[in-house]
C-alpha cells in the first residue's frame, strides 16, 4: 500500500455477524486490515510492512499488532517465519468456510473510520445491515441479537458511534374489499389502556457504502456445491419485498408481510407492511 493513499476497508455482512458471535471480531477486524493494506491483491505481505501500516493506518500499537497477529496465526492468516517473515492472508472462501457461512455483499468504509476498539467493533456489527438507499425488510432487536450476538443495549450504543439510521415499520391488513387499515394492539399503562398502531421492527441502514462484488459471487458458488447454509436457506421467510418473491418462496412463516406500494400506503412516505 502506498503510504500516500487512504485505504479502504472491505467488511462482508455475515463474517462480521460471525465473528461477531464468535467472540473473533478482533481477528476478523486484523483479516480485513490487512487485506485493505494488501490493496494488489497478492494474498502476502512482508511482515514489518504489515506491522508499520497496522499502526500508521489504524492506530495500533506495535506490541498489539503482534500479538493480534500472533492470536490468528494458522485461523485467518499464516505467518511464515523465516529469514524475511511474511504473512500470508486465507482467502475469503476460506475463511467463509471458517466462520461457516456466506459473506454477504460487501460493504467498505475509510480506514480512517476505523479506528479505535469500539469503532470497529461498531463497524463489525453496522455491516451486518444494508448501506443507505438499499431496499431492505424490518428486524428485531431480538433477531440482531440472535444472529451477531450483540445485546439490545449494545446494539443501541453502536448505532450512536457509526450513526446507524432506524426506520419505523408498520403493520396494516386488507378487508374483505381490499380496503387497507392498520392493524392496533392493545397498550396498558399505570392508569389507562389505548391502542396503537402496531409497530414491527425497524429497518436499519449504514453509512457505510457497496462495494464491488469481487471474487463473492464465485465463492458463493463454491460454497453452495459444498452444501454450506443449505439448511439456513430453507428458514421460513417473514417479509417479502414484492408479490413474486411471495408467490415464488417455498416457506413462509405463519404471520407473513408484503410492503405495502407507496402510493397505497395510509400514511404517505411510512414504511408499512400488509399481513398476508
Amino acid at each position: 500500500m502506498n503510504p500516500s493513499e487512504t485505504p479502504r476497508v472491505r467488511l462482508f455482512p455475515s463474517l462480521s455477524a460471525a465473528a461477531l458471535k464468535a467472540g473473533l471480531d478482533k481477528e476478523l477486524t486484523l483479516w480485513y486490515e490487512l487485506r485493505a493494506i494488501n490493496s494488489w491483491g497478492s494474498g502476502r505481505l512482508v511482515l514489518n510492512n504489515a506491522v508499520a501500516a497496522l499502526v500508521s493506518s489504524f492506530g495500533y500499537t506495535r506490541s498489539t499488532a503482534y500479538r493480534l497477529l500472533k492470536a490468528g496465526d494458522q485461523l485467518l492468516w499464516q505467518v511464515h517465519n523465516s529469514r524475511h517473515p511474511v504473512v500470508e492472508i486465507y482467502g475469503l472462501l476460506r475463511v467463509a468456510e471458517r466462520f461457516n457461512t456466506y459473506p454477504g455483499h460487501p460493504v467498505e468504509i475509510k480506514a480512517k473510520d476505523f479506528r479505535g476498539r469500539k469503532a470497529k467493533r461498531a463497524w463489525l456489527y453496522a455491516s451486518f445491515f444494508k448501506p443507505s438507499g438499499s431496499k431492505s425488510k424490518p428486524i428485531s432487536r431480538n433477531s440482531i441479537e440472535a444472529a451477531t450476538g450483540v445485546k439490545r443495549r449494545q446494539q443501541q450504543r453502536y448505532d450512536k458511534v457509526v450513526d446507524i439510521k432506524r426506520v419505523a415499520d408498520f403493520a396494516v391488513q386488507q378487508d374483505g374489499k381490499g380496503k387497507l387499515y392498520p392493524i392496533r394492539q392493545l397498550v396498558e399503562g399505570k392508569c389507562r389502556q389505548w391502542l396503537k398502531d402496531r409497530r414491527l421492527g425497524n429497518i436499519y441502514h449504514s453509512r457505510a457504502l457497496k462495494a464491488h462484488r469481487g471474487m463473492t459471487k464465485k465463492v458463493n458458488g463454491k460454497l453452495r456445491q459444498r452444501s454450506l447454509g443449505r439448511d439456513e436457506a430453507r428458514l421460513p421467510k417473514r417479509f417479502f419485498l414484492t408479490p413474486q418473491s411471495l408467490i415464488k418462496c417455498p416457506e413462509r412463516q405463519g404471520e407473513a408481510f408484503l410492503l405495502v406500494n407507496k402510493r397505497d400506503r395510509l400514511i404517505p412516505g411510512r414504511m408499512e407492511w400488509c399481513l398476508v
